[in-house]
């Protein structure tokens, strides 16, 4: 069902539909033509005026179509669809499969036109973006060896820090009274105390230090004493009776001896 209504400005149409739209329906506005395909509709008209295609408009509702035509004259058409006979349907739809197919040349043109532009602005910016960085490392480059061609001394010190010492501030002076005015201070130095005299230094010497052969002998232990060794022990320590009377020996010489010295 196909409902048309008209103001001064506009022409609605709407057209109910017996399912809902899954698929979206061909809509062709022209200037004195209108067609909406969606399978089983189809609703195909030719206008006795003409419309402004661009302002006009199709809206797909839940189960019908709204179609908005603005009209470029304002005012109430007598005749909306114009009465045409087959011949002349037959050879409007050509001519307008012709303007159709020549409107679509012209949006793919477009379209193609639009995909170009931004793909080479795209690719002026990437190649902006490449120059760039080439640039940066190239100066990253020359500063590198800049740098190491000219070495700075380094500071073998730290240098310290001047911490400005501010000085304290000199004391007023008292304002004194006429009668101390009149007797003169005099300010004496305090006295100086004396310096502690160093004590002299040591004069050096030279210490001799001898030092006794010691032999001392340990007893035996009570407990290993009748026990079998498995070694033969030679008793090479003199006791101490025989090394004293052996050094008395050696140290007395004879009357004869020391006559003839």
């Amino acid at each position: 069902m196909v409902q048309v209504t008209q103001n001064d400005e506009e022409i609605k149409i709407i057209i109910e539909m017996n399912r809902l739209i899954t698929r979206r329906p061909d809509v062709v506005l022209l200037p004195t033509y209108l067609k909406f395909n969606n399978p089983p509709i189809f609703f195909e008209r030719h206008l006795a005026h003409e419309i402004d295609e661009v302002a006009s408009y199709c809206r797909i509702l839940k189960n019908e179509a709204r179609i908005v035509l603005i009209k470029k004259r304002k005012g109430i058409w007598d005749e909306i669809f114009k009465k045409l006979s087959k011949e002349e349907l037959f050879q409007k739809r050509l001519e307008i499969s012709d303007i159709i197919v020549a409107r679509n040349k012209e949006r793919d043109e477009r379209i193609l036109e639009r995909y170009d532009q931004k793909r080479r602005a795209e690719i002026e910016r990437e190649v902006q973006r490449e120059t760039a960085m080439r640039e940066r490392v190239k100066k990253f480059q020359e500063q590198a060896c800049h740098d190491v061609m000219t070495i700075a001394p380094k500071e073998t010190h730290i240098k310290p820090k001047v911490v400005p010492v501010k000085l304290p501030q000199a004391p007023k002076p008292i304002p004194q009274s006429p009668q101390s005015q009149s007797i003169p201070v005099t300010n004496r130095p305090p006295a100086a105390t004396p310096a502690r005299a160093l004590p002299a230094l040591r004069n050096s010497g030279k210490i001799n230090v001898s030092f006794t052969n010691f032999i001392y002998v340990t007893p035996k232990r009570e407990s290993q004493e009748g026990k079998p060794r498995p070694f033969v022990v030679e008793d090479d320590v003199q006791k101490p009776s025989e090394y004293t009377n052996q050094n008395q020996s050696t140290n007395v010489r004879p009357a004869s001896a020391a006559a003839a010295n």
